[in-house]
């Protein structure tokens, strides 16, 4: 059984469900975090001032016991003083000796269990309790007395307390804190809705993404099911495009023009197997014709109808073989193979000597061969170079009516090497020009057996030419002649001096 995980989407639903995830609990932690520590800044300035207030009220009580000691004392003495402030020390040592009370409008704010009550504790420098609320917690913690002449100071969180602590050098330490219930419990509300709402916020993420998870993949979905068609063997499928710009758009517009080009491909190859096989089929039907024609039995043959017949299945193999041999040439050039050996080659030498193979039949035609040629020596399969070369100076002799000029020329031009066969012969029509290069095309539209060429030349000179990393051009006006002109890479190229030559060919 599939897993789910395996596919895209509910991987791409997982990551998006983990990091949201992650992110509303950050956001739910930050933003409890900042409400208890604003809580807490809000308790601990509560705190401060509730102590201010019970310092100033012990001391202010003290100075009005002193101040009424003083008036007794004025009465007697007939003499008035200021009362002068207590020191710390002072107030200190009143504690120890216990003469100083918590007035009862101060000790009711620190009394009682209830929720958020206030307690107190003041202690001296051996950790003695001098003065200390009924409801103070039973295990306080004063801080230590400072080593300097600083007073220190913490706010801390013990248990369900909230307390301040003091210290100061003269050995006097005191704790006045809070109970935490009501706001903690005020947190615990915040924590829970913070929770419902980032939940909430999470499943409709999980639902968004679901969704545009659903989108993104759409086109993948097109692709896998137009793919599938196309392996089933609809060739003509394409993928449906929504026109955007995005990545699977760009990809769907590669892959529509690759089904394109493999559509067309198959379309050669079959029109390929057409074409080899009515040309096959020529010869294989005279041969089949004179060999029954020869075996039917019931009328005497002399030898020259033997040898008629004989000749003539001759030719009949001899135009297969040279079928099959440019069909096996032109498959070795389409699977790109090396060439199978690399040599120095003079391309002026090559030339002329297709020229010379070429001239018997140049001169029955009555066409005059020039050449205009610069030694141009490269590396190249010379057997490709030569086929390249025949078929050019071949097909402008052939196709040329008789009583005219075929001009070659080679040479270097723009830092590559040329080569250009020009004839005055017909020209090729408009409508034939773009399709010259096709396999088993032929001008004259004609399949019978009386052609001598099979339609692969050209085909196999552009095939060459491309492997060898040139250029094929063919410039042809009807009534005017041709022109063909390769351009190969100078990467191939050696230095060699420049002779010119124009020399007619008898």
């Amino acid at each position: 059984m599939k897993s789910p995980f395996q596919s895209i989407r509910w991987r791409i639903q997982a990551w998006h469900g983990l990091i949201l995830f992650i992110a509303i609990a950050a956001f739910c932690l930050t933003a409890y975090q900042l409400a208890w520590f604003n809580q807490l800044r809000r308790i601990d300035s509560e705190i401060q001032h509730l102590e201010r207030e019970l310092i100033r009220t012990l001391l202010r009580q003290n100075k009005d016991s002193r101040a009424s000691e003083s008036r007794s004392v004025s009465n007697v003495h007939k003499s008035t003083k200021e009362v002068r402030p207590l020191l710390p020390e002072e107030f200190l040592t009143l504690l120890q000796t216990d003469s100083i009370e918590v007035p009862e409008e101060m000790s009711t704010r620190f009394s009682g269990q209830e929720a958020s009550h206030n307690f107190f504790s003041i202690a001296d420098r051996e950790g003695k309790v001098l003065l200390q609320s009924e409801n103070a917690p039973q295990r306080l913690e004063f801080l230590p007395l400072p080593e300097g002449s600083e007073m220190v100071e913490t706010s801390r969180s013990t248990g369900d307390y909230r307390e301040i602590a003091r210290s100061v050098p003269f050995g006097l330490r005191t704790i006045v804190g809070r109970e935490l219930g009501p706001e903690r419990a005020e947190m615990q509300r915040f924590a829970l809705s913070l929770a419902a709402i980032g939940l909430t916020l999470w499943g409709l993420g999980l639902l968004g993404g679901w969704w545009l998870a659903g989108k993104a993949i759409q086109p993948i979905q097109r692709i896998s099911r137009t793919a599938t068609r196309i392996a089933e063997g609809n060739l003509n499928e394409r993928i449906d495009t929504d026109g955007g710009t995005s990545e699977l758009d760009q990809l769907s517009h590669v892959l529509n023009h690759t089904f394109e080009r493999l559509n067309a491909a198959f379309e050669r190859q079959r029109q390929f197997t057409a074409d080899a096989s009515h040309e096959l089929r020529t010869p294989l039907t005279i041969l089949l014709s004179e060999t029954q024609r020869m075996r039917k039995p019931g009328h005497q043959r002399d030898n020259s109808e033997y040898l008629e017949s004989f000749d003539l299945c001759h030719e009949s193999c001899l135009r297969m073989r040279h079928l099959v041999e440019s069909l096996l040439m032109l498959a070795r050039q389409d699977d790109g193979a090396p060439a199978q050996a690399l040599s120095d080659c003079q391309l002026s030498e090559c030339i002329r000597q297709s020229i010379a193979q070429h001239q018997p039949l140049a001169e029955a035609k009555a066409i005059e061969i020039l050449s205009e040629l610069e030694d141009s020596p490269l590396k190249a399969d010379l057997n490709s170079l030569m086929i390249v070369l025949n078929n050019l100076i071949g097909n402008a002799i052939q196709h040329h009516p008789g009583t005219g000029t075929v001009h070659i020329s080679c040479g270097r031009q723009n830092g590559t090497v040329y080569i250009q066969v020009r004839d005055n012969g017909p020209g090729i029509s408009e409508d034939d020009l773009p399709h010259i290069f096709e396999r088993f095309y032929r001008a004259d539209k004609s399949r019978n057996g009386e052609q001598s060429h099979s339609g692969l030349g050209l085909a196999l000179v552009q095939t060459i030419v491309r492997n060898m990393k040139g250029q094929i051009e063919v410039n042809s006006t009807v009534g005017t002649g041709s022109t063909f002109t390769i351009h190969l890479p100078s990467n191939i190229l050696y230095r060699a001096a420049r002779v010119n030559t124009l020399t007619p060919k008898l």
